[in-house]
């Protein structure tokens, strides 16, 4: 019996066959990012409260909001196993045999309100982040926000 020095066919196979599934991704993610990024794809008028107040922030401002919003690492330990129980929640109402509509809408509405704490308390450090800018600061902040709204809605 020889031995054969070339790689068996099927194994070349595998390779190209992995290689050609990678550049088909690669050409796909490109395509869906160029898409999102011209305000053709389904997420790109998807505009998140807030979101571009954040987005606007020079780097320094955006570093020391970041840095206020994550400062007690206990109070955000807590929020997130109460995030981590809620949802564990939502998983044990849906496998009942028995749907409890009133229970799991109010896990629902507990949620939401959660949201919505964890919202106040970063458009309030938004808000004193602004309130330390100079009226300098302040327009060149006006402007950059003035002009990811005109490339957001456009």
């Amino acid at each position: 019996m020889t031995v054969s020095t070339d790689p068996k066919p099927r194994n070349l196979l595998k390779i190209l066959f992995g290689v050609s599934l990678a550049l088909n991704l690669l050409i796909v993610g490109a395509f869906g990012g160029v898409l999102m990024r011209k305000g053709k794809g389904p997420m790109a008028n998807h505009l998140t409260s807030g979101f571009l107040y954040m987005q606007a922030l020079d780097f320094q401002d955006k570093r020391a909001l970041r840095k206020e919003l994550l400062r007690n690492k206990d109070d955000r330990k807590l929020i997130k196993a109460g995030n981590q129980a809620s949802y564990n929640s939502a998983v044990d109402l849906l496998k009942n045999h028995t749907f409890d509509r009133n229970a799991f809408e109010n896990l629902l509405i507990e949620q939401a309100k959660n949201a919505k704490a964890r919202q106040s308390s970063a458009r309030i450090a938004l808000v004193n982040r602004i309130e330390k800018m100079t009226k300098e600061d302040r327009l060149i902040y006006a402007q950059r926000l003035g002009n990811l709204i005109d490339s957001k809605v456009k």
